[in-house]
């Protein structure tokens, strides 16, 4: 018979050595594991979606719940109610969206290509004439620019027609279309529920993390949780909130100087205006060569508008909207920018920012726990031991 010990001391051989045989099997197999995982993964993507739509409904959401708490008692009357006028100004701002902007959007693209040999002859012609005035001994080549214009090949963007498609083709890409607007609606309606009963499902989520981690790690894993919904929900809000308000200054702005293709540009302008610090400096760039092209005058009244709304947004609108949302200087702004746009791309540069701040809270909070308990100061000038207060 074997003892206690012994046997524990068998059971941990055997743990080991099946936690071997399982790392080895996942780095040999890497690729057939990780395609496997993705594939788990991806049969829950209602579900992310659903998620992120529920989070961003969530904002608004919030604040409406609290103006019925004043007049409606009952909880599910009230929320109800809050999330049925969520949807409506969603749907309200959807249809607005369709139905005024993106068919100026549109038409505003469609004039610029129709009219783009003339725009860069315009603009050529115009720098170097600047360039003979400078007495710079250099002039751009107007045929090579056309040339290139001449061989981008703009039908690559549009899919082919359905004479060139084949049967099967035809049938998968409907299958594919089909599949996504099914996903589309499921997202949506398990958005609703998930909004409804949010606190259910934060109270179950709690509770399958905590039986699985323990009490201890559990309580660290929602505080941190909880700081990540703070700088990721003042973030969100007040940066869309803020970039639809510039949106719009910069369209009545451009529409009182008379500058063309205002939908355009106030697009652009606000659009960009989701990536920090980098955003103002390309939308301005990409205006002001569009709007020079067209009218050299016109491109002066555009960076006018442009650089007193910025002054007016960054100085009054950003502090009021956005404030202390995030709080990192200037240097961790860029870096995470950098690092996540590398990374990620696109999304990484919106995500960018509120990630940056979770990062800096949480490892400045670690590394301050652990300065404190092992009883060291740090400043700007010395680096020292305290005791502890009697």
């Amino acid at each position: 018979m074997f003892s206690k010990p012994q046997i524990d001391k068998n059971n941990k051989i055997f743990a080991y050595i099946t936690y071997t045989v399982i790392l080895a099997f996942i780095i040999f197999n890497y690729q057939t594991v990780w395609n496997a995982l993705s594939y788990i993964f991806s049969l829950a993507t209602p579900l992310y979606i659903a998620i992120a739509i529920a989070y961003l409904l969530n904002i608004p959401m919030k604040y409406i719940e609290e103006f019925y708490e004043k007049y409606i008692k009952k909880r599910n009357l009230r929320r109800g109610l809050a999330l049925a006028t969520t949807l409506i100004i969603a749907f309200l701002v959807v249809i607005l969206f369709i139905s005024f902007l993106i068919p100026r959007v549109v038409e505003s693209v469609s004039l610029i290509i129709g009219n783009i040999y003339n725009y860069s002859n315009r603009l050529v012609t115009l720098i170097n004439e600047t360039l003979v005035n400078l007495n710079i001994n250099y002039a751009i080549n107007y045929e090579s620019i056309q040339e290139t214009i001449n061989n981008l090949d703009l039908t690559s963007f549009i899919p082919a027609s359905n004479e060139n498609i084949g049967t099967l083709d035809l049938i998968v890409q409907t299958f594919g279309f089909f599949s996504l607007f099914i996903n589309g609606i499921t997202a949506f309606i398990m958005s609703i529920y998930l909004l409804y009963n949010k606190e259910s499902h934060i109270r179950q989520l709690k509770k399958v993390v905590t039986f699985f981690i323990g009490y201890k790690r559990s309580q660290r894993f929602f505080e941190i949780g909880a700081e990540a919904n703070h700088y990721f929900n003042g973030f969100i809000s007040g940066q869309l909130l803020e970039c639809l308000i510039l949106g719009i200054m910069m369209y009545i702005g451009f529409r009182i100087m008379g500058i063309p293709y205002p939908e355009l540009l106030a697009s652009i302008i606000a659009i960009a205006a989701l990536v920090p610090m980098f955003g103002c400096y390309a939308s301005f760039g990409i205006g002001f060569i569009l709007v020079l092209a067209i009218d050299p005058m016109k491109a002066f009244a555009f960076a006018v508008v442009f650089f007193v709304i910025q002054q007016i947004e960054s100085n009054i609108i950003y502090p009021k909207v956005v404030g202390d949302a995030v709080g990192l200087s200037g240097l961790y702004v860029l870096l995470s920018l950098i690092i996540f746009g590398n990374l990620f791309g696109f999304f990484g540069l919106l995500i960018a920012v509120p990630l940056m701040a979770l990062i800096y809270a949480v490892a400045s909070r670690v590394i301050n726990i652990s300065l404190y308990r092992n009883h060291i100061e740090v400043t700007d000038k010395v680096i020292k031991k305290f005791k502890d207060e009697e």
